[in-house]
């Protein structure tokens, strides 16, 4: 058996049934809510709940990291009951291996508890744990757009799998937009486990189908710079959007050329086509990166054979803690192109 092997077959599940079940929630948003954010709400914290319990049941020992604890549901008792009538009421995930269904939280305490133990992470450079952000994209979620289920493990400071669910992501997508979803089918899901490579897998409600390779990074294949396609979102107000612009007049590019919300999503439009770099320059010393807004996507696309570090030309070290707080901003680009990438970066910042 390959190393990880375990670890990613379980991911794989859990992530798939939180695709299926987030999915679902989406569809329904219209029914759900007219006016306010509950049926994301409802769809992260089942979700988050789900992950874990998977996880959990099969690896005891480790430990977990999420952007959300229990604090509003214990705080809303119908709100409460509603994400437990979802995470009950969800179809069964069966392991193919054991013929034994994914476990589910058996009491509304237990589905707390186990929220909980993702939202009080600390994460940590020591030992081996789950980062998740079950419903990345929240805002594109209610408009019936673009989001993911991100999943990765971390083991001493570094990620080794990421699993990524992109439920509106079709297999046969090659740019990605807010608009250009898969309503018919369950989208994609990419993984990775460290040393091993990416691959992708069709997403359905009975299960995976076979994988099939990666090889996105022979999309754009000229260092030309007029082939500079960034990846961004005009909407955040974290980063210098002006700084990145002109990296991109440099450059003779577009900017943004594919412009999406959800930091996953990003990812997924320099991994499956469309674009081929991405930048985060912070706004303010107030400005964070989070770790589960990227652990698992950068994964994917470094063994791919793209590179990611920081302004200063570091590595990401995913054993920070909750932000990545040891790193200064973001360059994410094809092997060939970063080097490049980041040296403009630096000269432009360097003169504001």
């Amino acid at each position: 058996m390959t190393p990880f092997a375990r670890e990613l077959h379980i991911a794989q599940l859990a992530v798939l049934r939180a695709s299926i079940l987030t999915k679902s929630v989406q569809s329904r948003v219209h029914e759900i809510s007219k006016d306010d954010d509950s049926p994301v709400t409802i769809a992260d914290f089942a979700a988050q709940a789900l992950l874990i319990i998977a996880l959990r049941d099969a690896f005891p020992s480790d430990k977990f990291l999420g952007e959300e604890d229990s604090a509003a549901l214990r705080a809303d008792e119908a709100l409460c009951s509603k994400v437990f009538e979802l995470v009950s009421s969800v179809a069964d995930t069966i392991d193919p291996n054991t013929g034994i269904p994914l476990p589910k939280p058996s009491s509304v305490a237990e589905m707390l508890s186990l929220i909980d133990l993702g939202g009080r992470g600390t994460g940590g450079d020591e030992g081996r744990f789950w980062v998740m952000d079950p419903v990345d994209g929240t805002a594109t979620f209610l408009r019936g757009q673009q989001y993911a289920v991100a999943l990765s493990l971390i083991e001493q400071g570094r990620e080794v799998i990421g699993v990524l669910g992109y439920p509106n992501i079709s297999a046969g997508m090659t740019q990605i937009s807010e608009e250009n979803i898969d309503k018919s089918g369950m989208g994609i899901m990419l993984t990775a486990v460290r040393g091993q490579g990416s691959i992708a897998r069709t997403m359905t409600p009975s299960g995976l189908k076979d994988a099939f390779p990666l090889s996105i990074m022979k999309t754009h294949s000229s260092n030309n710079n007029n082939n500079l396609h960034i990846v961004d979102c005009a909407l955040s107000d974290v980063s210098r959007h002006d700084v990145i612009a002109e990296l991109a007049d440099e450059f003779k590019a577009k900017f943004p050329n594919i412009e999406v919300w959800s930091s996953h999503v990003r990812y997924a439009a320099l991994i499956v086509g469309g674009g081929n770099a991405q930048f985060w320059v912070p706004a303010s010393s107030a400005s964070k990166m989070y770790i589960w807004d990227h652990a698992g996507a950068q994964l994917i696309f470094t063994e791919l054979g793209g590179k990611v570090t920081d302004l200063d030309g570091k590595a990401m070290d995913f054993g920070a803690g909750r932000d990545l707080n040891r790193n200064r901003g973001l360059v994410v680009a094809r092997g060939e192109m970063h080097d490049a990438l980041l040296a403009a970066m630096n000269r432009i910042i360097e003169g504001y």
